[in-house]
């Protein structure tokens, strides 16, 4: 999720980061590639006007999810330009504490086919709501499909910071809220908020359960210099992937009947989550050095200990800085094809934003990436670990814009439109939405 906190260091630091990378290793390239130093935005060209549309009232929706047994996207929305620009954690953007205090937040439901949204009342909630990555999963004691609990990382300003004077402490009370919505209702219920100390600098979240959750803190530092070069030179793996468990509805205490551990670390700005092919499969993006990991979610075998941890068993690079990632399981796939895939928007010149963080007008290009097994035969070399493993995948630009029609890709997903209905061709719908968009854009793909 929208994280980069380079998105406003000064052009000097970039540069000290490319010479570092030169110095201590092949980086530099790599560097340049994924922060889109040498590339020009593009646009993918529309022939058919009805195959791009736009939709209507979701601005700076950050994180999308697309829940299959409802056919429903689910977005979170700061829907106030204003707020993003004076108030975001994730771009180290710290300018309005009072503004963020009174801001109010949407999470959204949107009907693919029609384009429609719509905002759900918050019912027993007290902002604010600052938004950022959201997750949505069944609710176990129903049948599939009838509601879900909805996860939301909601950056509250510190009230000890602002108000009682403790400078040292962190300006963002970080939480995640968590709420349970009935399909075809017009509420989502809130349940409580979240909260533990591990919970540093929170930028996504994994529902695991009805209690339970995976959140990235995409990195150590809240600001400053080091925060930049956490972003630009990748050997800086300091963030962490935190396992959260909670107990009891909700109370004036957001740290009531919390337990946290460390799921994972080691990592390089992990930044967005979401579920893959298996339940067990987790996918972690490290989102400035464009690397998406592949991941097991597992706990101790025969142990009555419920902490759970995620196990990297693949690497695989992109030639943009990625967000968060979705993954598309084709519901018409047959024995001859199968365009299932993982998901992932990015930006095209990522160093583009040192200098627009704060300019609503602003254009920066996003590019969205699909990445599936190769045939038979055909292979790419396997990106972290053993240099001897190989692992066959192929990477192919969706779409990019240079910011003309969508700013910001961060969050991408695809709904397949049935080919009976489309004269037999195979296509999706492309959903793409951006920390800094005014609207969630929809494509129409060729698979």
């Amino acid at each position: 999720m929208a994280a980069r906190s380079f998105f406003s260091a000064p052009a000097v630091i970039l540069i000290f980061a490319v010479l570092v990378a030169y110095l201590y290793g092949p980086g530099v390239r790599r560097t340049g590639v994924v922060l889109g130093l040498f590339r020009t935005p593009a646009s993918t060209v529309q022939t058919l006007a009805n195959d791009f549309g736009i939709v209507e009232r979701t601005t700076h929706c950050e994180d999308l999810h697309y829940h299959e047994p409802s056919n429903l996207l689910f977005t979170a929305c700061e829907d106030t330009e204003s707020t993003r620009y004076s108030w975001f954690p994730a771009l180290a953007i710290f300018d309005s504490p009072s503004g963020a205090a009174n801001a109010q937040g949407s999470i959204k439901i949107i009907d693919p086919v029609t384009l429609q949204a719509q905002t759900l009342a918050l019912q027993n909630f007290k902002g604010p709501f600052i938004t950022h990555g959201i997750d949505v999963i069944d609710d176990p004691d129903r049948q599939r499909g009838e509601a879900v609990y909805i996860f939301a990382v909601n950056h509250i300003p510190n009230r000890d910071h602002y108000e009682k004077g403790d400078t040292e402490g962190p300006k963002s009370h970080s939480v995640v809220e968590v709420f349970h919505h009935i399909i075809g209702s017009n509420a989502a219920r809130h349940i409580r908020s979240v909260w533990d100390p591990l919970m540093r600098t929170p930028n996504d979240v994994l529902g695991i359960s009805p209690t339970s959750f995976f959140v990235t803190n995409d990195h150590y530092y809240e600001e400053g210099i080091m925060r930049t070069l956490e972003d630009l030179y990748f050997g800086t793996k300091w963030s962490t992937t935190i396992f959260v468990e909670f107990s009891g509805a909700a109370t004036d205490c957001d740290g009531h009947g919390v337990e946290a551990s460390l799921a994972l670390d080691g990592l390089h700005n992990n930044n967005g989550l979401a579920h893959g092919r298996t339940p067990q499969e987790v996918l972690v993006a490290s989102c400035s050095s464009g690397v998406l990991h592949l991941g097991i979610n597992s706990k101790n075998k025969g142990s009555a200990d419920t902490r759970r941890s995620i196990r990297i068993i693949e690497s695989l690079e992109l030639d943009s800085t990625i967000d968060n990632p979705s993954y598309f399981a084709d519901p018409y796939a047959n024995s001859t094809f199968d365009a299932s895939g993982f998901v992932l928007g990015g930006l095209s010149k990522a160093a583009n934003l040192l200098r627009n963080i704060r300019d609503p007008d602003a254009k920066d290009g996003v590019m969205v990436w699909k990445v599936t097994p190769l045939h038979q035969g055909q292979q790419r070399k396997h990106v972290g670990g053993d240099g001897d493993n190989w692992a066959r995948w192929s990477t192919r630009l969706l779409f990019e814009d240079d910011g003309s029609r969508i700013r910001t890709a961060s969050s991408a997903v695809l709904v397949a439109i049935d080919p009976s209905k489309d004269d037999d061709r195979r296509r999706a719908r492309l959903f793409v939405t951006g920390f800094l968009s005014k609207n969630i854009v929809a494509v129409n793909v060729d698979l």
